[in-house]
């Protein structure tokens, strides 16, 4: 018996650190968009770490989006699957622990995702303040239909049970 497919969208980021508000700000997008399907799980992770594993143990599929540190020019888009999400940049984080460091914890409990991606922009500014930079908040469309193609992939692959969106708004 297969296990089905959970798809969790897992936006991370600080609102009051300018681009690393990126990956809130893109979740913010997708939820509110019809394209969406019901049966994604939308998490607003914030900067918790750690204390999203309760909200990640029964996910099958994570598509996290944030602003990542990989010293391309700012506005940058990446992308990291599976295996290359062990070479992500720990230090570079302002998040209370790294989202390598959450996806680690989960491998160690025996309860890591099959598939997980995050799709990433290089920040300009993390200093304080509440607007994306105009470089940043340009990779905001190419962002949104990459998680969109994303999505459409992993549910063409897998029988996902329909049920409506679960918007946990762990940061209120």
């Amino acid at each position: 018996m297969t296990t089905p497919c959970r798809i969790a969208l897992l936006g991370l980021g600080n609102l009051m650190r300018t681009d690393d508000a990126f990956g809130m700000l893109a979740i913010e997008r997708l939820a509110k968009d019809k394209r969406l399907p019901e049966a994604v799980h939308v998490i607003e992770g914030g900067i918790l770490g750690l204390d999203l594993l309760n909200s990640l143990r029964d996910i099958t599929h994570v598509l996290a989006i944030d602003a990542v540190e990989t010293g391309d020019p700012p506005g940058t888009v990446v992308r990291f699957a599976n295996i290359e999400l062990d070479n992500l940049p720990i230090s570079k984080s302002v998040h209370l622990l790294g989202f390598s460091d959450l996806l680690g914890v989960l491998k160690l409990l025996d309860a890591a995702p099959t598939e997980t991606v995050l799709l990433g922009v290089q920040p300009e500014s993390t200093e304080w303040g509440t607007e994306l930079t105009p470089k940043v908040a340009a990779a905001m469309d190419e962002i949104v239909e990459l998680a969109f193609e994303q999505i459409d992939q992993w549910m063409n692959a897998a029988t996902i049970p329909r049920e409506t969106i679960t918007l946990s708004c762990i940061v209120c």
